[in-house]
């Protein structure tokens, strides 16, 4: 290694350093510790003549980027001493193991033709793999979108219908608790059908055992209609709503998340109709 190398070798670290100052500003130490190796390897390519022993740029680097930072510009240290010192090693190490394994082993480090003919496909398989993906992304949130938007249309059907049928049972002051009912019916007509919740009649009548009841689900250990459901169901929203905060979760707390979550969902496009 002659000196002319070493000396180009040192002035070519301050770049190096320079670098290393602008991108701590903007990336994590991580992506710091492998820029040194990705900035020998580029002037591997660009300048054969100084590939002899090129991890040593790193090392330059350090020695300059300290010197810097303690005795010209004086700033105040945001790091340990060990931290310094650990990642000025792993640093040193990672350059120099890249220089080991594929630097000294090679002419040059600028593959021929022959030898990116892999990686060209490679980029062009990743290429077509993200118009496809972009593609049929888009498909499925414009299928997701129509089957929201049939979905907020089937809520307010079923607000209308319910509130033809049930307005004389839920006619409370308070709007957010008649909302409220009609979100937790319409959830409850979802999740179990009528036929089912006739099914679940006789087994309650045969197993005597408290099960959920009428179109509101309202556990009971006797048979319920839809109506009394809905009555009982009243008094519970208006029970919740003056002894608690007044806020969803808590008028709700007897959900779980995953109902709760559908139930608030509903109620907030019903009270989004009713703006109209």
């Amino acid at each position: 290694m002659t000196l002319s190398v070493l000396l180009l070798q040192i002035l070519l670290s301050v770049p190096l350093s320079i670098i290393l100052k602008f991108i701590d500003k903007k990336n994590s130490d991580a992506t710091k510790l492998l820029v040194p190796t990705v900035y020998i390897i580029i002037l591997s390519a660009l300048i054969p003549y100084i590939k002899q022993n090129i991890f040593l740029i790193v090392v330059f680097e350090i020695f300059i980027r300290n010197f810097y930072v303690t005795n010209i510009a004086k700033e105040r240290n945001t790091k340990s001493n060990i931290l310094f010192i650990i990642e000025s090693l792993i640093s040193i190490f990672i350059a120099l193991v890249t220089y080991n394994y594929f630097i000294s082993k090679v002419d040059t480090v600028i593959p021929n033709p022959e030898e990116i003919k892999a990686y060209v496909w490679f980029l062009v398989i990743i290429f077509i793999y993200m118009i496809y993906h972009n593609m049929t992304k888009d498909k499925i949130e414009n299928k997701k979108q129509k089957e929201l938007e049939f979905k907020n249309e089937n809520i307010v059907m079923e607000y209308a219908k319910y509130k033809n049928k049930y307005y004389s049972l839920i006619s409370s002051k308070n709007k957010m608790v008649n909302d409220m009912a009609y979100a937790i019916m319409i959830y409850n007509s979802k999740k179990r059908p009528a036929i089912y919740r006739k099914i679940d009649e006789y087994k309650g009548m045969i197993s005597r055992k408290e099960i959920p009841y009428g179109i509101m689900q309202i556990k009971s250990y006797h048979h319920l209609t839809d109506e009394e459901s809905i009555k009982l169901c009243m008094e519970q929203l208006e029970e919740k709503y003056k002894n608690t905060d007044k806020k969803l979760d808590s008028i709700l707390s007897n959900y779980s998340d995953e109902d709760r979550k559908t139930i608030i969902a509903i109620y907030a496009e019903i009270v989004e109709f009713t703006k109209k």
